[in-house]
């Protein structure tokens, strides 16, 4: 794909972060955009972002969890745009690091809903249209923790590493036609996923502002450029950032001890 310009690209998790960032560099390089968020006055603030206004960018209130409403999403993106040429799978959440044993069922299970689901329902209901168009790509966003699974970390892990399976199948699957696949696994983006941890208790949540807001970590903005070029490069993984790159060769270097020079460096995201 040389470029974006005239391309429609639907977006999910796009009212803040790495999702609005997209949004914003998409748009810039001449994309019309279908953004979607559970979040209304997220999305809003991401379009009177945007620099080119004259480009279609629809709105979408769409719970990504939900089959129903993603394939409402594909539809309404058809009516409106006529065409869709990339997917982003991009909306996501957390939980703060504990061990599994401790974390209530109900969360584990909304993790796996919106990171594993929403990224299995937005493809399936926008792969026929992609398939129509001569050249297409879909972007998974897995995660470091979809390289290694880290400690604290199990539902999250467990989602991002299905997100990449799911990527490297399809990735197969679809070699003969003109969509490509792309799984993006960033480290530590500067955006508000930690502040939106799904057990984010108020009296914890200067501490744990304050632990990844220290960590290393790369810009939104930085994060969707890379993103763009491997989409135009035609890559089939991109790994982003510091954090993620040493985790990534801990594993790799040492398969034996990685377990527990990870779990060592992790303990310390722990903020009760």
């Amino acid at each position: 794909m040389k470029n974006f310009e005239a391309k429609t690209a639907a977006i999910t998790g796009a009212g803040s972060g790495l999702g609005r960032a997209l949004a914003i560099q998409f748009n810039a390089a001449g994309a019309h955009l279908a953004l979607c968020d559970m979040n209304m006055e997220g999305l809003q603030e991401t379009k009177t972002m945007l620099s080119n206004p004259s480009l279609q960018a629809s709105l979408h209130s769409v719970d990504v969890s939900d089959q129903a409403a993603m394939e409402g999403f594909a539809n309404e993106v058809i009516s409106i745009h006529g065409q869709v040429d990339i997917l982003i799978n991009n909306a996501g959440v957390t939980l703060l690091p504990k061990p599994m044993e401790e974390i209530p069922d109900t969360l584990f299970k909304k993790v796996i809903a919106v990171n594993m689901w929403g990224a299995y329902y937005g493809t399936r209901a926008f792969l026929p249209h992609l398939k129509r168009q001569p050249e297409a790509g879909i972007v998974m966003i897995s995660s470091s923790a979809g390289l290694v699974g880290l400690y604290g970390l199990s539902p999250y892990s467990m989602s991002k590493f299905a997100v990449r399976a799911l990527a490297e199948s399809l990735s197969m699957e679809l070699a003969d036609t003109g969509v490509s696949v792309l799984t993006v696994h960033p480290g530590n983006v500067r955006t508000n996923i930690i502040k939106n941890a799904l057990d984010l208790a108020p009296e914890i949540q200067g501490k744990a502002h304050e632990f990844f807001t220290k960590s290393p970590a790369l810009a939104p903005e930085t994060a969707a450029l890379k993103i763009m070029k491997a989409i135009q490069r035609k890559r089939n993984r991109l790994i982003m950032g510091v954090d993620a790159h040493i985790i990534y060769l801990i594993r790799r270097l040492f398969p034996r001890a990685y377990p527990k020079i990870l779990a060592s460096i992790f303990r310390q995201a722990k903020f009760e």
